[in-house]
């Protein structure tokens, strides 16, 4: 009987699920942005509350990983460590990508293939991309100067795509296969990928597990900054 608490921070979504065995006990869920680190300790604590559980009873914190946000990956990773340090449980890392993926062909059976796509600001996305004879990524990916039709004529019908980066693949890759999905990240997904790497014991030692970052963060000199160094 695995009791596991689900975490997912990754993008613009705030959530926040509690599960027995694969089966959804409570969520909490916000689409607000910039919130993850006001709200999430709140949303677990009203999920152990409505799952009538409490935290010492917990087997196991699974967390996206990544790709996403690095503000917003830091924030979940960081909770989900000192929870499960403090009450001697380990951390399930899930790939953010995977986790989408493995919702989309459950919502949307038969596909040829299915794309999961994180935004990654200007024409960029971090894509996961599965079909029946093989997976590709996560990579981050400049959609403008990928050619998938290749890729793609290898297996006949639709291909799907989830994910707040799926109008950014929609619009630049303007095939009629390519259909949009309303699957975007929460911790509702991540309980299927939690449940089985419990079960086959597939856990990390906490000092290690890192956000999936893919690619540096974009960080530039403030202007302040500049000003002060042309002066020097």
């Amino acid at each position: 009987m695995a009791l596991i608490l689900s975490i997912e921070t990754a993008t613009s979504n705030c959530s926040a699920v509690v599960a027995r065995d694969g089966s959804i006990l409570s969520v909490r869920n916000s689409e607000e942005g910039n919130v993850h680190a006001e709200r999430l300790a709140v949303f677990i604590q009203e999920c152990l509350e409505e799952a009538q559980v409490v935290a010492g009873q917990l087997d196991a914190i699974a967390v996206s990983i990544g790709p996403g946000s690095y503000t917003g990956l830091r924030v979940g990773l960081s909770t989900a460590k000192g929870l499960a340090y403090g009450l001697g449980i380990p951390v399930l890392p899930v790939s953010t990508l995977l986790s989408l993926s493995k919702a989309c062909a459950k919502v949307h059976p038969g596909g040829a293939a299915y794309f999961s796509a994180i935004d990654a600001r200007r024409m960029e996305v971090y894509l996961f991309a599965h079909r029946m004879s093989e997976d590709t990524g996560p990579a981050p990916v400049i959609l403008d100067e990928t050619p998938w039709t290749s890729w793609l004529e290898q297996e006949e019908g639709p291909v799907f795509v989830c994910g707040d980066g799926a109008p950014k693949v929609v619009a630049l890759w303007p095939q009629a296969r390519i259909r949009e999905t309303a699957i975007r990240c929460s911790a509702i997904y991540l309980v299927d990928l939690a449940e089985e790497a419990f079960q086959k014991g597939d856990w990390q030692d906490l000092a290690y597990i890192e956000p999936l970052y893919l690619k540096p963060p974009n960080v530039t000199v403030p202007k302040s900054m500049k000003i002060l160094r042309q002066e020097e």
